[in-house]
């Protein structure tokens, strides 16, 4: 089992502003489906350098917090374009009816996207489970450690994955709970599926990939 590290199709940087229909200065947001039909959300925020260049990066928030640079951002005549290097990614679109309406491409594939002015939604708050969790799955090429940081500030929850025998880069983790009913999903990659325990200090349940099956426990501090 191979858990991959960010799947960075996802990053699409919209621009238009709403006085002025050309103006791709601010903050957008939009939704992409992946060619293997994972919906995920795309932010994009926009700037003018002092130069006059216009520059800034994407997000998904889905799938991590790593900031994704742009390059080649060019805005005219009511089209707007740039580049993601980072994921070898690029979006082209036209301002139509309050939005950047066009493309993300990456490796071969098109994936429509609309890109409206807004900012991410604030996550939701999940009770019980802040701090560092640790674990290892006995997957077939050999036992990979697996790490579960989550903290709660005025933004929500947030749960940091890490396989640190496989990639130092954290993937954000979808976190749930429903009393002692914990998941969370890594999209398009796995979920785990688990009970925690009465003292709140183990999460013992199974990790779900690509059709197979491994039990995890992980432990509070461990």
């Amino acid at each position: 089992m191979k858990i991959v590290t960010l799947v960075a199709a996802l990053t699409a940087f919209g621009l238009t502003g709403t006085a002025a229909a050309q103006d791709p200065v601010g903050d957008w947001i939009g939704k992409v489906v992946t060619p293997g039909g994972i919906e995920l959300t795309l932010a994009a925020h926009i700037r003018k350098a002092p130069d006059g260049r216009l520059e800034g990066y994407a997000e998904s928030p889905d799938q991590s917090t790593v900031a994704l640079a742009m390059a080649d951002v060019t805005a005219e005549d009511g089209a707007l374009s740039f580049e993601m290097p980072l994921v070898r990614a690029k979006f082209a679109g036209r301002w139509d009816d309050g939005a950047w309406v066009g493309a993300l491409t990456q490796n071969g594939a098109d994936m429509p996207l609309r890109l409206t002015p807004g900012l991410p939604p604030a996550r939701p708050v999940v009770s019980g489970l802040d701090g560092a969790w640790a674990g290892v799955i006995a997957a077939p090429q050999g036992e990979l450690r697996i790490q579960l940081d989550v903290k709660t500030d005025a933004a929500g929850t947030l749960a940091l994955f890490r396989s640190p025998d496989q990639s130092p880069l954290p993937l954000v983790a979808q976190l749930s709970r429903k009393a002692e009913n914990v998941t969370f999903e890594l999209r398009g990659i796995g979920e785990f599926e688990g009970a925690l325990s009465a003292d709140g200090g183990t999460l013992d349940g199974r990790w779900r990939q690509g059709g197979a099956v491994l039990p995890l426990t992980l432990r509070k501090g461990g």
